[in-house]
């Protein structure tokens, strides 16, 4: 495989953020809600994450922050309301910088290292009784990579918001934990037929870095992709 014409092919940077993945959950079942308690929910979350309300205000939305007249997309509005900020005020991602180039682009497809590592990974058939694990651990890959609803990660709701916002996924602190303990395991192996010699085990080393980093600094993580 010619590594350099298969990186020209790529078409958008990847980027894990850090976020606050519980009110990235509470929003998401927010925004995914189609009852007559919607608005109330949304008000409610308002009321009990008052940093959400005082970041919207910041970023010259204005009471009352009524759901439904926000100028803004479901995209903006999750990035906004869970993303981390550094210092200066800007979105805080995760892991060394070399790190996050190799994951934003990784050297095949359309550059998704995480789509990558779903396509060719697999159980490790020495290990006993591994499939539970490993079916976990592609139930988190792909909430972080297709997040819809909690049941269903076929349809990506959060594509194509203002300014290309495209968010893929995004995992809680605590799965972020139980991601990396997974990755860490003997439970998964790699696809007889992988394009890339030893890109697997260089897509884990990646990934592995980037959860890690969060875990240090007690975040969840946000996937989002740049056209």
């Amino acid at each position: 495989m010619d590594l350099d014409q298969a990186n020209g092919s790529t078409t958008a940077f990847y980027t894990l953020h850090s976020c606050d993945g519980d009110i990235a959950g509470e929003l998401a079942a927010i925004l995914s809600d189609e009852s007559s308690s919607k608005e109330a929910n949304w008000q409610r979350l308002l009321e009990n994450r008052t940093s959400i309300r005082s970041r919207l205000i910041q970023q010259g939305l204005t009471e009352p922050l009524v759901l439904e007249e926000l100028a803004w997309d479901d995209s903006m509005l999750l990035f906004t309301c869970a993303i981390h900020l550094d210092e200066e005020g800007k979105p805080m991602t995760v892991g060394e910088n070399l790190t996050r180039e190799r994951f934003g682009r990784f050297p095949f497809g359309n550059g998704s290292l995480i789509e990558y590592v779903l396509e060719y990974l697999r159980p490790n058939s020495r290990v006993k009784n591994s499939n539970e694990a490993f079916s976990r651990t592609l139930n988190l890959l792909n909430k972080l990579n297709s997040f819809n609803t909690l049941e269903n990660y076929d349809t990506p709701r959060y594509d194509g918001g203002r300014g290309g916002m495209n968010i893929l996924g995004f995992l809680s602190f605590e799965e972020v934990v139980e991601l990396r303990k997974l990755l860490s395991g003997r439970n998964w192996s790699v696809a007889s037929d992988e394009p890339l010699d030893g890109g697997i085990r260089d897509a884990i080393k990646h990934l592995m870095a980037m959860v890690k980093a969060a875990e240090r600094r007690d975040s969840g993580v946000m996937h989002r992709a740049h056209s």
